[in-house]
């Protein structure tokens, strides 16, 4: 028979904690792994849509964009100004 320089008892202990250590160790580098293609995912999605929704417009878009929100505000005014000149109530005043 060979020499043992450790128990059994103690090799089944060390064998159990190194499988387990090493379990422990593929959980938590599995959790950072998916975490960053978390990440990495949605901050690509985040960026592509930013880019494709909120780029750089050109010239003739701008001025259209322009000239839309000059008209809505002259309209509102125009709304309010036409508030503004009505009588509040529908009631005619009678002169005596």
């Amino acid at each position: 028979m060979y020499p043992s320089l450790v128990e059994p008892t103690i090799h089944s202990i060390l064998q159990y904690e190194l499988k387990n250590s090493r379990q422990n160790k593929f959980q938590r580098d599995s959790f950072y792994v998916n975490v960053i293609g978390f990440v990495f995912l949605f901050s690509f999605i985040g960026l592509f849509l930013w880019i494709h929704y909120k780029g750089k417009q050109d010239v003739s878009a701008q001025i259209i964009r322009e000239r839309k929100k000059k008209q809505y505000i002259l309209s509102k005014l125009n709304y309010y100004q036409r508030i503004k000149d009505q009588e509040y109530t529908g009631i005619p005043f009678l002169s005596k």
